[in-house]
């Protein structure tokens, strides 16, 4: 046991035989002031280079700093150990240092995974776009990622320490993100700006009239993905109060598993008062994501005051108190500026910290959705949803938010560049269809959700999976096998685990699942709730195959 104390905080630091092979080491902090955190760590130091686990849920040697964040599990292997993350992290941070060895960093807070930034002000109307750096002027943030601690709050955490059999090739088990078998996850976030419902049912199922021949046979809805459609609360053409199409489009698509969002009661500012009110009229949706609207100008977007809980402008405890859980504040990771399917885990370099998903640093009950830009001509982003872009996407987990604009049309669009990128077109004889290009890259996706490959989310669904999967730990055990329990407070269903290459897993105490094999992977997917555990162990054809050997006989020197 280890001690650390200043005037700031008091720390322990213990390190036992655990439930295990190898050791349990856990980190106990009581804060002793009222003071902002930047990060709380407790740092390692494995001799020679490591590996890692990367964002794309493969190891890699350390050779320059490579992070973990929430959605990527916690695994480096060094020095004759293995480091195996367990509750209470936030993430880890593996570097090389000057001696040739590995610096570990264990991440119980750090300002990196929770990047909650805001605009310096409200602007009252957009200055004319005339400069080059017109952009860039706007974009000017002030950063609101640290905690705030108060004297008597805690912290912990908990890891493995294994130290591993000399001359054994290590077989981590990895968890991954999504339900099984599917290995990546396909989000599409369509903002209200200028929507029109006729275009929007055309997106959604292939034709803006019912009694079309095309009607539910492409689109959006119609060949089986999911969409998260925000509308603003009023508005004579779009508005979830003021235009009944755009109402029944709404609910429509809410009954066919997909989402409904508010962008904002209005394109204009909006403050507390009319929030409220737009809140409690929109009950019936039952929205529990909300998607900022130009926050250069919107004062209650939550990147620029609507963040604070009280004065004109500050709704997040409206917000909290209507049952929202998600927060798009303006941010796209990747992507702005071309159509690409981009993987926001892998958008940043592998030492940056930019998680998808994370906790508001003020208040942790609403949580932080990230996106790629993703807007061009019909055509593109069709072309973007390649067979290849989307086997890539599945083969490093991934996930692919795109921020969209595709229930714009004609009537509601007058900008000739915007009137380029129009999803839908007329049809011949009346009404709209959805580009054809674009419903092509839609059917190469379905194929995929369809083969089970890939998953098609809402935000909701994408996000809650990504927290559930954060609270399933890996204890690896002597006699090779891992034992997986679910510490959250909700099921995990499909909890999808990738085995050694060519093993057949042996699963004791999980509920119902499967086994596949995919790109040369051996796969398992089984249902665990919440408290549960089960052991999983793998088999080769000459007998069982161990995950991570340990030494039993190993001690840690003082």
């Amino acid at each position: 046991m280890g001690r650390a104390e200043d005037a700031r905080l008091a720390a322990v630091v213990r390190i036992a035989p655990g439930s295990g092979a190898g050791f349990e080491v856990t980190v106990e902090i009581r804060w002793k002031a009222e003071l902002e955190v930047e990060r709380a760590a407790l740092r390692l130091r494995l001799a020679g280079r490591a590996r890692a686990l990367g964002r794309d849920l493969r190891l890699a040697e350390v050779r320059a700093p490579l992070r973990a964040d929430l959605g990527t599990p916690v695994l480096v292997l060094g020095g004759g150990l293995a480091v195996v993350g367990g509750p209470g992290l936030a993430g880890a941070l593996a570097e090389p240092d000057r001696g040739g060895g590995t610096e570990v960093a264990l991440l119980l807070d750090d300002a990196g995974a929770h990047p909650f930034s805001v605009y310096e002000r409200c602007l009252e109307r957009l200055p004319p776009a005339r400069s080059q750096g017109y952009w860039a002027a706007l974009e000017r943030k002030r950063p609101l990622a640290r905690v705030r601690r108060s004297a008597g709050d805690r912290s912990g955490a908990a890891f493995q320490l294994l130290p591993l059999r000399e001359g054994a090739a290590p077989l981590p088990l990895v968890v991954e993100r999504w339900r099984g078998p599917a290995r990546a996850a396909l989000v599409f976030t369509d903002h209200a700006d200028r929507t029109d419902p006729a275009a929007l049912r055309a997106v959604l199922w292939g034709d803006s009239e019912r009694g079309a021949p095309g009607y539910g046979r492409g689109g959006i809805l119609g060949r089986g993905l999911a969409i998260t459609k925000s509308f603003f609360a009023r508005g004579r053409i779009g508005g979830l109060l003021d235009d009944p199409e755009a109402a029944a489009v709404a609910r429509e698509l809410a009954a066919a598993g997909s989402e409904v969002a508010l962008h904002s009661p209005g394109p204009g500012p909006d403050d507390r008062a009319a929030v409220r009110a737009a809140l409690a009229a929109l009950a019936p949706f039952h929205l529990v994501t909300w998607i900022d609207h130009e926050p250069y100008t919107n004062c209650e977007a939550f990147s620029s005051q609507g963040w604070r809980a009280g004065g004109r402008f500050g709704i997040r405890d409206l917000l909290v108190e209507a049952g929202f859980r998600w927060i798009w504040e303006a941010n796209d990771l990747g992507g702005f500026g071309r159509a690409r399917l981009e993987n926001l885990f892998t958008a940043v370099r592998p030492g940056d910290a930019d998680p998808p998903v994370y906790p508001l640093p003020a208040d942790p009950r609403l949580w932080v959705f990230q996106s790629t830009f993703f807007y061009a001509p019909p055509a593109a982003l069709g072309a973007a949803l390649s067979e290849r872009a989307l086997r890539t996407l599945e083969e490093a987990g991934g996930l692919f938010v795109g921020h969209t604009y595709l229930s714009a049309s004609s009537r509601t669009t007058r900008d000739p560049v915007q009137l380029s990128r129009l999803a839908v077109r007329p049809r011949p004889g009346g009404g709209l269809e959805i580009d054809p290009d674009l419903d092509a890259g839609l059917a190469r996706a379905a194929g995929r959700v369809r083969a089970g490959s890939l998953s098609a989310l809402t935000v909701r669904e994408a996000g809650d999976r990504l927290r559930a999967v954060a609270a399933v730990r890996l204890v690896y055990l002597a006699d090779g096998g891992a034992r997986v329990e679910n510490h959250g407070a909700g099921p995990v269903p499909g909890l999808l685990l990738r085995l050694p290459a060519g093993a057949t897993p042996e699963v004791d105490g999980a509920g119902a699942g499967g086994h596949v094999t995919a790109a040369g992977q051996s796969l398992v997917f089984f249902d665990l709730g919440p408290g549960e555990a089960a052991v999983v162990r793998a088999r080769g054809p000459r007998g069982p195959i161990p995950f991570l050997e340990d030494e039993p006989a190993a001690t840690l020197a003082p």
